[in-house]
């Protein structure tokens, strides 16, 4: 169950976090979305979610190359928010693009029959 702080420190990560990222090298060229960010109640560690719009792009590589930045950008939201602590990041790979693709290939694959209005039903 997630309170209003939680909430809260999650929004600031996602932006705080999107700001490094946008200024990380490593990254240059890559279509990279933060879809959410996730804390526990006790704010130790934050679950970011991340997707691409790439299609050649593999998630493997890209989930490598911001585990190896992970540290840096903590330290450095550590010392922007001013915190006591700063949630340890974790990225997971956001499958929710994959997945609306899915059900919207499946719903144009069904043949639904068109309702026709009933002439005798007036409006």
């Amino acid at each position: 169950m997630s309170t209003r702080r939680t909430v809260r420190v999650a929004e600031v990560l996602r932006k705080e976090l999107a700001a490094c990222m946008s200024q990380s090298l490593d990254l240059e060229g890559l279509l990279i979305t933060i879809s959410s960010v996730d804390l526990p109640p006790d704010m130790k560690q934050a679950f970011v979610y991340v997707s691409s719009l790439h299609p050649d792009l593999e998630m493997q590589d890209v989930l490598k190359v911001l585990n190896r930045n992970r540290k840096e950008w903590q330290s450095a939201i550590g010392r922007r928010l001013g915190t006591k602590f700063t949630p340890q990041l974790n990225f997971r790979f956001d499958n929710a693009i994959e997945r609306g693709d899915r059900v919207m290939e499946i719903l144009t694959k069904l043949d639904l029959p068109e309702e026709k209005p009933d002439p005798d039903e007036k409006d």
